[in-house]
């Protein structure tokens, strides 16, 4: 083990078990739930490659197990978005301290699942449009390049704007995996 110190190494095995579990339970925030472990080991420049590399993964499997539902004129709006905002995001990594980004990261965490327990009854934004996706896939893609996870910015049930309330997995998940490459 040369290099790499006993409990460093039992921190990211936990860290990363837990945030599997977590993922497989939930269907999302493996890397929410590794972040805020691994940034206490690893650099966010490392923590945003292992994210990146665990996601790719698993997204790219449900994306192939998708393929036949895709419809990319829904699709493009977060694809275009998270272009956009990736750079961001990267541009964030380069400068943001390790415990700004934990913190971030926390906060992000506590909001969404107080926000997920309240449950708060949302209007449908099935007539947001194209503009409203893309700017979910510009959050998400600022979220995507600072801290290496594919997750999406968008309300716990809340459907594509711009299609029926089936098409979320088929327009986020794919659109996932593009803020991973």
């Amino acid at each position: 083990m040369d290099g790499v110190a006993v409990p460093e190494l039992a921190i990211f095995l936990l860290a990363t078990f837990a945030a599997a579990l977590v993922a497989g339970l939930a269907g999302f925030a493996f890397g929410l739930v590794a972040a805020a472990a691994w940034l206490h080991i690893l650099t966010p420049t490392e923590t945003a490659a292992l994210i990146i590399a665990f996601g790719l993964i698993v997204q790219g499997f449900a994306v192939w197990k998708l393929r036949r539902a895709l419809d990319l004129r829904r699709l493009w709006p977060f694809l275009a978005g998270g272009a956009l905002g990736v750079p961001l995001g990267v541009a964030l990594l380069e400068v943001a301290r390790p415990g700004a980004l934990r913190t971030g990261i926390g906060v992000l965490l506590v909001a969404y699942a107080i926000h997920a327990l309240a449950r708060p009854a949302l209007p449908p934004a099935r007539n947001a449009g194209a503009g409203a996706d893309a700017g979910i896939g510009f959050l998400s893609g600022i979220l995507g390049g600072a801290t290496g996870s594919g997750e999406s910015c968008r309300p716990s049930g809340a459907d594509c704007a711009t299609g029926p309330p089936t098409c979320s997995a088929r327009c986020f998940n794919p659109s996932r995996s593009r803020f991973f490459s």
